[in-house]
């Protein structure tokens, strides 16, 4: 005798009554994880909307330090950062804030204190303007504390590390200044190699570069030195 065949919907209602039963004798563990689910789900839109008025937050309030700092009171601007960061340090705004911190320390002639701020800030090293900002502080930093050979750790980093020509410029320049300044003349001179092949063949600068690298090569040698 041939098997009644089964149909589409049969199939359905069979699927249909094997979830039922399977719920009846789970109904504790069904209970449970549709509970476990709701409290992730208000958990994550919770924490959600409490990073976003965190962030307002410490918008507003950067904000307010960044016109107090226009006024001229850097001393003032340094405590409210810091505490800013106690705060705000994990918001978008962290880094801007120590970058701030790093220039108003700067200001207030605090170069060792500077330093830090301005290195945590800096991370890693690329072309958006808070890392290039931070990445001259820090090397303003270092120089004003004395510490040379960190100074042109820094702008060397820069200048072999960012796209934009304008800024590897001013990093590289910075350090052949340094390196000239403490008697380091070859290698000051190859900082100026770096930097002329950096500009394009006519431009006025590319001879510039060029020429006073020749003079730091003359004054190493001990020929007639230029002004």
């Amino acid at each position: 005798m041939a098997e009644p065949q089964t149909t589409g919907e049969d199939r359905f209602v069979a699927g249909t009554l094997e979830i039922l039963a399977w719920a009846q004798r789970n109904t504790r563990a069904l209970v449970l994880g549709i509970g476990a689910a709701a409290i992730l789900i208000f958990a994550v839109k919770y924490y959600v909307d409490y990073r976003q008025r965190l962030n307002a937050a410490a918008a507003t309030e950067l904000r307010v330090i960044h016109g107090q700092l226009q006024a001229g009171s850097p001393d003032q601007v340094v405590e409210q950062l810091r505490a800013f960061l106690i705060q705000f340090s994990d918001t978008r705004y962290g880094r801007e804030a120590r970058v701030l911190l790093a220039h108003s320390l700067l200001l207030g002639n605090r170069a060792s204190e500077a330093i830090e701020p301005a290195r945590q800030a800096m991370d890693a090293l690329g072309d958006d303007i808070l890392s290039l900002r931070a990445g001259f502080l820090l090397g303003a930093a270092y120089e004003e504390a004395g510490d040379t050979t960190a100074a042109i750790g820094v702008y060397e980093q820069i200048g072999a590390s960012v796209d934009l020509r304008v800024q590897r410029t001013r990093a590289l320049e910075a350090a052949a200044r340094l390196y000239a300044a403490r008697g380091d003349t070859d290698r000051a001179a190859e900082v100026y190699d770096q930097l002329s092949a950096l500009m394009p063949a006519e431009a006025p600068a590319r001879s510039f570069y060029q020429m006073r690298a020749a003079e730091l090569r003359a004054r190493a040698a001990g020929g007639p030195q230029e002004s």
